[in-house]
């Protein structure tokens, strides 16, 4: 029995040991530390990103490192310079083609001033061919390219978008508020039926081709489903690619793979690659990240809609005619006659976006490319 109290005791002083909070010893006070993330490409819209690191405490404390604020600018060795327009922690220039030899980037933050080192523009891989192919369900944008020697067999790729599609329905009757009536038009509405859409793609693919011969052929670049809008009649599709130097590839490379799995205490951080960027008035203070400058190659192409699918996505509702009302009211119309869920044929409602291709963010106008 006085064996049983003993060990009855010492159980109670182990669980009772749990109560005890643990605090892990991680300073909390790490300065920060500048992340520059620039891939300037001559002849077109170039992305700055500044961050901090974060310390590994951040999300106990519930604090927040703030985005860096600072002036931003590329120059050259002919004495050009080129201000970034910034918001938040991104900021974007223009940076025409010529040959004008070497550029520098520099940072002003945090009353510090960073430049990157001096860097030779990278000769782009030759664009040989962009190309469309088709499986059952799907459209895919492939493209050839070829590296003559002057790249550094690794390469980024985006890529802009124009195409003309039409809504699901044209508006065949019209709604009077006052007397509650619908009414049928002469001649249906078509003159919203067609619109042109574009897209600026943000997301940067990276290509490694360091293995390939300095060849690849039939990279899939995009794909959309053969029922998608920009396959109902013209989908015109311009590339733009250009080369970036091994270390850039790995930095980048570095924070995709980190974007991919959510980031964690195990995955790698942008701090393990220092970069070619360093602090002018303070040479140990710590700064991380890559500066590349290339050239740029670009091709443009057209589908027309010889892969298409369509299918209706945009179903309409019979409503009882004491709805009508209530239905206005949350911006729907009478487009045409459908048979109801009661296998009825009625009078179909639905929003804009059904039956007018401008209220679903189209232009009738061709807009061009930037």
């Amino acid at each position: 029995m006085k064996k049983n109290s003993i060990i009855y005791i010492i159980g109670i002083l182990l669980t009772s040991a749990c109560v005890y909070p643990y605090d892990a010893d991680i300073e909390s006070s790490v300065e920060k530390e500048l992340v520059v993330d620039a891939n300037i490409v001559l002849g077109s819209s170039s992305t700055i990103t500044l961050t901090y690191l974060q310390p590994l405490d951040l999300g106990k404390q519930g604090s927040n490192t703030g985005y860096p604020v600072a002036t931003v600018y590329l120059e050259d060795e002919a004495g050009n310079r080129y201000d970034a327009q910034g918001y938040i922690h991104t900021y974007t220039l223009n940076v025409p083609e010529g040959n004008v030899g070497k550029y520098r980037l520099t940072v002003i933050c945090d009353s510090n001033t960073y430049r990157s080192e001096w860097i030779e523009p990278v000769q782009p891989p030759v664009l040989k061919k962009v190309s469309f192919d088709a499986d059952e369900n799907s459209v895919f944008v492939k493209l050839n390219m070829e590296d003559q020697g002057t790249g550094s067999g690794y390469a980024a790729v985006q890529f802009d978008e124009i195409w003309r599609s039409h809504t699901d329905y044209v508006r065949s009757y019209d709604y009077n508020p006052e007397t509650n009536t619908i009414i049928e038009l002469p001649r249906p509405i078509d003159v919203h039926y067609w619109c042109w859409y574009k897209k600026k793609t943000q997301t940067i693919s990276l290509i490694d081709y360091s293995s390939f011969n300095s060849v690849v052929n039939g990279y899939v670049l995009n794909s959309f489903s053969r029922a998608d809008v920009r396959n109902h009649q013209k989908y015109h599709i311009r590339v733009k690619l250009w080369n970036l130097s091994p270390e850039q590839y790995r930095f980048r490379k570095m924070l995709e793979d980190n974007a991919s799995i959510g980031g964690n205490l195990f995955s790698p951080e942008p701090g393990e690659v220092r970069g070619n960027v360093f602090c002018e008035n303070d040479p140990d203070a710590r700064v991380f990240g890559y500066v590349n400058v290339s050239a740029i190659a670009q091709m443009e192409t057209t589908l027309d809609d010889r892969y298409n699918k369509w299918i209706l996505v945009n179903r309409l509702d019979v409503p009882d005619a004491e709805e009508y009302p209530e239905w206005y009211a949350k911006g729907y119309m009478p487009v045409d006659d459908v048979l109801g869920s009661n296998g009825v044929l009625g009078i179909g409602w639905g929003q804009a976006r059904c039956y007018d291709c401008i209220a679903a963010g189209g232009t009738l106008e061709k807009p061009e490319f930037d």
